[in-house]
């Protein structure tokens, strides 16, 4: 049986599709933009139609010859209605955890193993930092600065065996590091130990500086520890992400990559495969004004 997880704060799932991948079953994502929920609803339908080997389905969709909620209904039902996009409170949370207590039953799952996740960073991020002296509401008073007590209490009340929680590396220093010390001890105090590193995506083969803070916690009674990881040797460079892309002038779009053009890169990390279809490849047409400024920076 798969390990089951729950991603909070999720965004549009990047975290989630980790776990998925490695073969996590997930039990619930909680994410209140419904932009980013539907990009996560279709992600998990990928996943659910791949196992059951219907991929037509999928690349209809993408097609556009089927609707979202079309798609939606194909699902097995332990994929369904798994992404809950709800806005996380005081007043909503017993409303979420109502829901996902429901979909546990249904599904006659007695646990959750791992919850992941972690709160928005704008509070965190040095940039909304830097920007704050500008704002109506200084970030120190930014109600997402303390969004860390309702992942802890999801904590609290499913008991996972083990959790990672992610953030800006700002987090750290937030509000006079006053924040970073309050996260540990809501943590530790909740019956779990942690530990916590700065990982790289770099470090992972990712053709990106981006650094995050990850704690990882774990049951007192768990023989657990903190993972180390190999680091891949990669000289691609961004270009290898993009080379089968069809060059497009403005206005412009296309619906086929450039199979043929596919990188070494791309190929070997499984981002992307022959059979996958374009999306959203357009090129938006210039402005008289936008000719303009490209004139101007030209001849300068």
């Amino acid at each position: 049986m798969s390990y089951t997880f729950m991603d909070l704060f999720a965004g549009a799932g990047g975290l989630s599709e980790g776990f998925i991948q490695a073969g996590f079953m997930p039990i619930a994502h909680v994410e209140m933009n419904r932009d980013a929920a539907r990009t996560l609803e279709t992600r998990i339908a990928y996943h659910c139609l791949m196992k059951q080997g219907k991929r037509d389905i999928y690349d209809n969709y993408l097609n556009g010859t089927i609707s979202h909620e079309y798609l939606m209904k194909q699902l097995s039902d332990q994929y369904q209605n798994s992404v809950l996009c709800e806005k996380m409170s005081d007043e909503t949370l017993p409303g979420i955890f109502d829901a996902i207590d429901q979909k546990l039953k249904e599904n006659s799952i007695s646990n959750i193993d791992v919850i992941i996740g972690g709160p928005p960073c704008q509070a965190y991020s040095l940039v909304g930092r830097a920007q704050s002296k500008h704002m109506e509401r200084p970030m120190e008073e930014d109600p997402r600065n303390t969004l860390y007590k309702l992942y802890v209490r999801f904590l609290k009340k499913y008991q996972p065996s083990m959790f990672v929680f992610e953030n800006v590396t700002g987090i750290q220093t937030a509000n006079g590091g006053r924040t970073w010390k309050n996260i540990q001890k809501y943590m530790r105090r909740t019956g779990y130990k942690i530990d916590c590193k700065i990982q790289n995506a770099r470090y992972f083969g990712v053709l990106q500086d981006r650094k995050r803070v990850i704690i990882v916690g774990w049951k007192k009674n768990e023989p657990y520890t903190y993972p180390d990881f190999d680091r891949p040797d990669v000289h691609a460079i961004v270009n290898d992400l993009f080379s089968d892309l069809p060059q497009l002038k403005p206005g412009e779009k296309a619906d086929q990559y450039k199979s043929a053009d596919m990188s070494e890169y791309v190929r070997d990390n499984h981002i992307r495969e022959s059979e996958d279809i374009l999306t959203l490849h357009c090129c938006r047409p210039n402005i008289p004004r936008d000719i303009a400024i490209y004139k101007r920076a030209i001849e300068l």
